[in-house]
């Protein structure tokens, strides 16, 4: 059986040119490939390029706000053409969970160390990151008359069971080329945004409470 690809018609490798037949799909100018193409340059101008911080802790703040702001973006995105939503459903979870595990680890390596609990590097696993950072919020001493943090953890915990180690809506296979398995088929992509939106006021919270509380441990 001839393989189909995106566009539905079989392989044209041995039939016409690649660019042709993606142009005829398409039915509009197309960008191709060519000679000097090179994806990573700078400009003369500085405010024309993103500039990408040379501190690593500088990165590790850039990059809690960078995926979660990716993330809002395509939620719009998808609101404003509901088609996209199937597409954007990966990026958009992938992003939100990427700053749900660097900003437990951001909190865990900023202030775990003044109550004996040391930076976790080598771990996608969101549970375990959440026991120690939880760990260090009880060290502290830290009151939640709002019972914000058994609220957090059930979010926590539910992103770990749809995605148990940061690979389910990166990749269908995993390295062996097994399928991964999903735990849902539909998902309401403003309510998660929601949701997401006061995790990033509890962890800002956090992080504000642990600064002023950090010389008093």
């Amino acid at each position: 059986m001839r393989y189909k690809g995106r566009g539905g018609s079989p392989s044209v490798g041995a039939v016409m040119a690649k660019r042709i037949a993606f142009e005829e799909i398409l039915n509009q100018p197309l960008r191709w490939p060519r000679q000097g193409d090179e994806p990573f340059v700078s400009t003369n101008e500085p405010d024309d390029n993103a500039h990408i911080a040379s501190d690593w802790f500088a990165r590790l703040v850039y990059m809690m706000e960078g995926y979660k702001e990716a993330a809002d973006r395509l939620v719009e995105a998808a609101e404003l053409n509901p088609v996209d939503r199937h597409i954007l459903v990966y990026p958009i979870v992938f992003n939100y969970r990427q700053f749900i595990e660097l900003n437990l680890k951001y909190h865990i390596a900023v202030y775990g160390s003044s109550v004996g609990v040391g930076p976790i590097w080598n771990t996608h696993n969101l549970v375990q990151l959440w026991s120690h950072f939880a760990n260090i919020l009880e060290k502290y001493g830290t009151s939640d008359p709002d019972e914000a943090d058994p609220v957090v953890m059930d979010v926590i915990a539910q992103f770990a069971k749809i995605d148990e180690q940061s690979f389910a809506f990166r990749y269908p296979l995993d390295n062996k080329g097994n399928e991964i398995p999903l735990t849902r088929s539909d998902l309401n992509l403003r309510t998660l945004a929601d949701v997401m939106k006061a995790l990033d006021s509890y962890f800002k919270g956090c992080d504000s409470y642990l600064s002023s509380a950090r010389w008093k441990v």
